[in-house]
């Protein structure tokens, strides 16, 4: 038997507020849809987890709400801190005087200069590394079954680059374009990984839910 991981980006979070680390209204939509999509599968969840960021676990709980689950935690799925990327390097973590497209262009220069060694971050870009890859293994440990973890973009993209092998350039393309309850999927037999999913929206492809694509 193979298994599968389903890494979902959590639900768009209060970018603009003081406190981002919460879902806003559509997030919780956006989660909420996503379950409701999922529950209509003939094949349900084994497990459905998150990491320990507040975002990631209301997008798992809206998700299970329809799935059936108890989710659980999984340390390791965390963000890396931008806010410490950008204060170490002297900006402000939301400098209001840039637009969301300068402060992602701002942050891609310090993504890429982090994965070199030129700036600092809350750890290194090989702990944050570590700590992706570690939870990935836990959840995937039994080599069976069909998990479901909420995570957020940088980790999401981080464990994807890794099994890949792809540079770290590629981890941050991908990083900045996976959608808010974007799904990638991977499907681990024996020793093979098989990347078949990525930053998948099908709960949000209808004409009415287009307002819903969001990427923060």
């Amino acid at each position: 038997m193979a298994a599968e991981l389903w890494l979902v980006r959590h639900g768009q979070a209060a970018f603009a507020s003081d406190d981002y680390d919460r879902l806003t209204d559509l997030g919780w939509q956006q989660a909420r849809w996503l379950g409701e999509h999922l529950a209509t599968m003939e094949t349900g969840f084994d497990r459905v987890a998150s990491g320990t960021l507040r975002r990631q676990r209301e997008t798992a709980q809206a998700i299970a709400e329809h799935t059936g689950n108890t989710p659980e935690i999984v340390p390791g799925l965390e963000e890396y801190s931008a806010k410490a990327l950008l204060e170490n390097a002297g900006f402000k973590d939301r400098d209001p005087s840039l637009s969301r497209r300068e402060h992602f262009q701002r942050l891609r220069g310090l993504l890429l200069d982090w994965s070199e060694g030129r700036a600092e971050g809350a750890e290194t870009w090989d702990a944050f590394r570590a700590r992706v890859m570690g939870a990935i293994g836990e959840l995937t440990a039994k080599g069976e079954g069909r998990v479901l973890a909420a995570a957020s973009g940088g980790s999401i993209a981080m464990g994807l680059t890794t099994i890949l092998n792809l540079p770290a350039d590629q981890m941050i393309e991908f990083n900045l374009q996976i959608r808010n309850t974007g799904i990638t999927r991977l499907v681990f037999a024996g020793k093979r990984i098989y990347f078949n999913m990525f930053n998948a929206i099908p709960h949000l492809e209808h004409p009415d839910r287009k307002h819903a694509e969001t990427y923060s």
